[in-house]
């Protein structure tokens, strides 16, 4: 039997008071630094839900049949995305295969770099590919040419790279006897998201990155989670990063002319692992108001100004 959730329309309540989130923003430098300034912040337990559970008829239920097998992977599949007519699967193997849609034949083959791919993503005529060997790659889809998929640069551009290698001040402790420039991911990204002219990337590093679609400039590095960031997920100005440390954080500018990015809120109800995010379009604009009133009704309470 299928069954469907409705939350009920009393308001949630929080299940503590407002706290001063551990991980928070930094300048576009670097927020991996341990100085770290504390940001205005709530946290917001799933649990506090309260939801009235109802069953469908089995009339009413829709049934589902498999339509093909896509194979010709090397090992598991690691990531999907769409792309206009096309569909983009990756593995274990630095090849992202292609499938053409109707017929959902295998039109061609692109990859580059050392690892597998762990992320995929598309916006507009450009394919974004994240990679075990902690690089973004970015492909520009043209039909018109015979090279459909065609590799535009790395992130972090070498341009990237040149701007910030002289400063002692760009580079940040990552391990013992270990530094790196701020805009290098340390570990593999696991995640991607694209909205409103920036790419976000999540890392295992624990750090979250923001880049500008304009020219792939590196614009911050956030120091987001006590662990390995698994999901991530963009809407109307706000992302959303999930975290093995069990946490779901929101992130967003203050205002648009605010160049970094501040913790939101907090939320959690993940016992363990918290492995991905999703944001239902249908559904975004209410959790974005939610979000915003608890914030402004917990900072009332407290006093915050």
């Amino acid at each position: 039997m299928l069954h469907t959730v409705y939350p009920l329309a009393q308001a949630a309540t929080l299940s503590t008071p407002l706290l001063s989130a551990s991980s928070t923003t930094s300048s576009s430098r670097s927020s991996s630094d341990t100085d770290e300034s504390p940001a205005t912040s709530f946290r917001y337990d799933f649990q506090d839900l309260n939801f009235k559970i109802s069953s469908l008829p089995i009339s009413c239920s829709q049934s589902y049949k498999s339509l093909a097998v896509l194979s010709d992977h090397i090992g598991s599949v690691s990531c999907l995305a769409l792309c206009g007519e096309f569909i983009l699967s990756a593995s274990q193997g630095k090849d992202i295969i292609v499938w053409q849609q109707p017929d959902l034949r295998q039109f061609t083959k692109f990859g580059q770099g050392d690892g597998s791919v762990k992320a995929l993503v598309s916006a507009g005529n450009k394919v974004f590919t994240a990679h075990q060997d902690s690089r973004i790659r970015v492909w520009k889809v043209s039909r018109s040419s015979e090279n459909v998929f065609k590799l535009l640069d790395t992130l972090p551009t070498t341009k990237d790279y040149l701007g910030k290698f002289m400063k002692q001040s760009n580079y940040v402790q990552t391990r013992r006897h270990h530094k790196r420039l701020w805009i290098e991911h340390a570990d593999s990204i696991s995640c991607l998201s694209v909205s409103d002219g920036l790419i976000y990337s999540g890392s295992w590093d624990k750090t979250l990155k923001v880049w500008r679609t304009s020219d792939f400039k590196c614009l911050e590095s956030i120091k987001a989670h006590d662990d390995a960031i698994n999901g991530l997920v963009s809407s109307n100005g706000i992302v959303y990063s999930a975290s093995a440390d069990g946490r779901i954080k929101a992130w967003a500018r203050d205002d648009a002319t605010s160049k970094t990015h501040s913790l939101k809120g907090i939320l959690e109800g993940h016992k363990d692992i918290s492995l991905n995010s999703v944001v239902d379009p249908r559904r975004k604009l209410r959790l974005r108001r939610r979000l915003r009133r608890l914030r402004d009704g917990v900072a009332g309470e407290q006093g915050i100004r």
